[in-house]
């Protein structure tokens, strides 16, 4: 009997936001050099070779190209113009409990038009320093509430928060162009990319226009853990 996984699932989340529609995730290709000393006194004429420098590698990534992920795909493209390192999370599906972390350059954002196909992107980034393995999840989210702008009344957010549950939905008044959560968790917290205090009442999110819906993404992880990963589907109906 296997215990193989599906990796469906996969996220890659650069500097604390996830790239939306990603089909594959390839790497860390972690490699370790080695150093020759041999020398006359080698057993028998055998090389003899102790551990050299050690590479983090690269990972690279192929998916679909959307323009309106602002923070996550156009976020990445943004850092390769800059040439600004960040920190990357490959975060393996919830139900494993396990993720990888590094800091890395983007080195590669590539998209592909073909005429008979989706539009496509292709990402690389270059591993600077040592990648951490986490085997252990965090406890994750144990409260989340919210307020929209229209008359701050209460979000009704269903299903019931649990740690293990990990999306969610409401629906904003079609005048509302921001709601405000409070998220409630052990260690970090980040809602969109943005640091948030566990039990306080975060900053604006903005919303996309009447007849859409937003996802936002929060994001909770404890020191040396893997992270719990959430969406919240904000429904603003048409006016």
């Amino acid at each position: 009997m296997t215990n193989a996984v599906s990796g469906f699932g996969t996220i890659l989340i650069w500097n604390y936001n996830r790239l939306l529609e990603m089909t594959s995730i390839s790497g860390p290709s972690q490699s370790r050099d080695t150093i020759d000393v041999s020398s006359h006194d080698s057993l028998d004429m055998f090389r003899e070779y102790i551990a050299g420098p050690a590479s983090g590698g690269e990972v690279s990534v192929e998916g679909n190209l959307i323009i309106e992920d602002e923070l996550g795909q156009i976020g990445f493209y943004e850092d390769l113009q800059a040439g600004t390192k960040r920190k990357a999370w490959i975060v393996l599906p919830m139900d494993t409990g396990a993720a990888m972390t590094f800091d890395a350059l983007p080195t590669s954002f590539s998209p592909s038009n073909p005429y008979e196909d989706k539009i496509g992107v292709s990402l690389a980034m270059q591993i600077t320093g040592k990648p951490v393995l986490y085997t252990t999840q965090s406890a994750g989210i144990t409260g989340l509430t919210g307020i929209e702008e229209t008359g701050s009344a209460a979000l009704t957010i269903t299903p019931t928060i649990a740690a293990g549950t990990y999306r969610y939905a409401c629906t904003v008044d079609p005048d509302s162009d921001w709601i405000k959560l409070t998220v409630t968790a052990a260690g970090t917290i980040k809602v969109n990319g943005v640091m948030q205090t566990s039990g306080t009442q975060g900053a604006e999110i903005s919303l996309n226009p009447a007849g859409e819906t937003t996802d936002v993404f929060i994001m909770v992880f404890e020191t040396s853990k893997s992270p719990r990963l959430y969406v919240l589907t904000v429904t603003r109906p048409e006016v």
